[in-house]
């Protein structure tokens, strides 16, 4: 990458992979990330893409067909709850409303033309004040709260969408201590009925992972950042079987890489390789076949 990275949004839009935000650290200061940049694979070549209109990590984001939308995030000073969608032709970003509340580190899912955002923060460091809500826009419409995830406030899971089912995996919770504690539990969320289901607890408790659905009956889960330190592991959850499977590892451990799926391939670019450190690695994964 032109630019090391992570906490940044993630998208493959029209065979380009497209990165926007984040931070990244100058020595030892952190820097919060307006850029865009984008990845033309056939070419093997990184481009820039329109800018933020403002420096933005840590927002959860979906991305479909007509472009990555943006909820919040930080760019370091203020807490930002403006909504903004880079286009499908990547040339422009509008802003498209606002969240209810700060959802920093939360994550979003996208569902037919609904979107809902799982948990949040209003800091990304002081975590003792997360949310447990989830919360849910049907097209245009205002934001309303709809559910409560089970296992309290959360932030840092992993998420997936398969069908209409919603599944988070893992993430991170702060008890009055002050000491982030991560969580191995996981959880299918049907969003046409807006009920809970547990699956199976992930192997290890892990927060700061990155999840794609393949196919019809496949997640696959990367990195993050466990009890041991930041994780290479490569894992696949069968959804009929409820059951995970360790595959190859990656070459490094990584959190917060946002990894995307296009027909064969799997990319995550960026992610913290290291406390106050930032990659600038471009990953890709072949598959065994395309998904559905």
């Amino acid at each position: 990458m032109p630019r090391a990275e992570a906490g940044g949004a993630a998208a493959y839009l029209g065979n380009e992979l497209v990165i926007a935000g984040g931070t990244t650290w100058d020595g030892e200061v952190k820097v919060w990330l307006k850029d865009v940049q984008i990845y033309r694979p056939a070419l093997d070549r990184w481009i820039s893409g329109p800018t933020l209109p403002v420096p933005l990590a840590y927002g959860p984001f979906v991305a479909a067909t007509d472009g990555l939308e943006i909820f919040g995030g930080s760019d370091g000073a203020v807490v930002h709850r403006n909504a903004w969608k880079l286009n499908s032709a990547k040339t422009t970003w509008v802003q498209t409303g606002s969240v209810p509340s700060d959802v920093l580190l939360g994550r979003a899912a996208r569902v037919g033309d609904s979107v809902l955002l799982f948990g949040g923060c209003p800091d990304a460091a002081d975590l003792t004040r997360c949310s447990d809500a989830v919360r849910r826009r049907d097209g245009a419409s205002d934001w309303r709260r709809v559910s409560t995830i089970p296992g309290g406030p959360l932030a840092l899971p992993a998420i997936a969408v398969s069908g209409s089912g919603v599944y988070l995996f893992g993430g991170c919770s702060m008890p009055s201590s002050g000491k982030a504690l991560n969580h191995k539990a996981a959880y299918r969320y049907e969003s046409s009925t807006n009920r809970w289901k547990t699956i199976r607890d992930l192997p290890v408790a892990n927060r700061g992972l990155s999840a794609v659905a393949f196919g019809k009956t496949s997640i696959y889960l990367f990195g993050g950042y466990t009890d041991s330190g930041f994780s290479s592991e490569v894992l696949l959850y069968d959804i009929q079987k409820d059951s995970y499977t360790r595959l190859k590892s990656m070459p490094i451990g990584l959190l917060g890489t946002e990894f995307v799926v296009n027909g064969k391939s799997v990319y995550g670019a960026g992610g913290e390789d290291r406390m106050r450190g930032r990659s600038a690695r471009l990953l890709e994964g072949k598959l065994t076949e395309a998904a559905q």
